[in-house]
């Protein structure tokens, strides 16, 4: 089976030890699962990938860009010939001047449009390998843990969940940014200044949803604790920005092991598959 052969052995002493050593590991590759290890393989196995919408949008951008490129090569393109075709279609001087110069202006306009998708879709790439850096992480968690990896909501996608069994539920969101995260009159700054859009905004967007997308399956308010974590800026030391902790990827294990006595709830727990369930097929609006 798979090319492991059943061990054979004689009867003397030392051959007779090695072949009950190997027949311990020879049954040991074959031992079913337990029960427990069952289910969790199994849960595992229902996860989606850390990182996985983002990554498909990396594709969908990269797709559009060379379909673009494409089809503005084709206007070129076609341009030219008409330039070159001139004396049998009677264009005179100024109509292939005028046509010359249309081609340049798209030949500009396509590297400005080539150029800011091509920057788009390299966001995307960082992005989605920051969120699979932190799911590397998290999926090394321990069995008294659930992680959720990439939950669609009406506010752009949650990175990840996880349902810790004594320390409550955790809304992780993750970004790429590099430099240095520091906070001054209760607004997040990035390199000293507000980044493109308001992130704390948007976890709690999301950690408002969630709660009420876990109360809905299991008719109980959850205490969700909401983080936003970057995985390559160096982050200062930074109070809680309306509830939501600020850190860099390094301390991602402390925040989640921390005890927390107002997280701890046995029915999120009991209930943590019916949770992720719901959080798979719930609708985006």
């Amino acid at each position: 089976m798979g090319g492991q052969a059943r061990p054979t052995c004689g009867w003397s002493g030392q051959r007779l030890r090695r072949c009950r050593s190997a027949a311990i590991r020879w049954a040991a590759y074959f031992k079913p699962m337990s029960i427990q290890e069952y289910k969790l393989a199994s849960m595992r196995s229902h996860n989606k990938r850390a990182g996985q919408s983002t990554r498909d949008m990396a594709e969908r951008r990269y797709k559009s860009r060379v379909r673009f490129v494409l089809l503005a090569a084709g206007v070129i393109l076609l341009i030219l010939v008409v330039v070159s075709k001139s004396e049998v279609l009677g264009i005179g001087g100024f109509g292939i001047l005028g046509l010359l110069f249309l081609a340049r202006l798209a030949m500009d306009l396509m590297e400005a449009r080539a150029e800011k998708m091509m920057r788009e879709e390299r966001r995307a790439i960082r992005g989605a390998k920051a969120e699979e850096k932190i799911g590397t992480i998290l999926d090394d968690l321990s069995e008294d843990y659930l992680v959720i990896h990439d939950v669609a909501s009406p506010y752009g996608n949650i990175d990840h969940v996880v349902i810790g069994k004594r320390n409550g539920v955790f809304l992780i969101e993750t970004k790429a940014h590099s430099g240095r995260v520091s906070a001054a009159n209760g607004r997040l700054l990035v390199n000293g200044h507000e980044p493109e859009k308001d992130f704390i905004a948007q976890v709690l967007r999301n950690t408002y949803w969630l709660r009420e997308e876990i109360r809905r399956v299991i008719g109980v308010q959850v205490w969700i604790v909401p983080v936003l974590v970057f995985t390559n800026a160096f982050v200062e030391r930074i109070v809680p920005i309306k509830g939501v902790t600020v850190i860099n990827k390094k301390y991602i294990l402390n925040v989640l092991q921390r005890p927390n006595i107002k997280a701890q709830n046995v029915a999120v727990w009991e209930g943590r598959e019916k949770i992720r369930e719901a959080l798979y097929t719930s609708r985006k609006l």
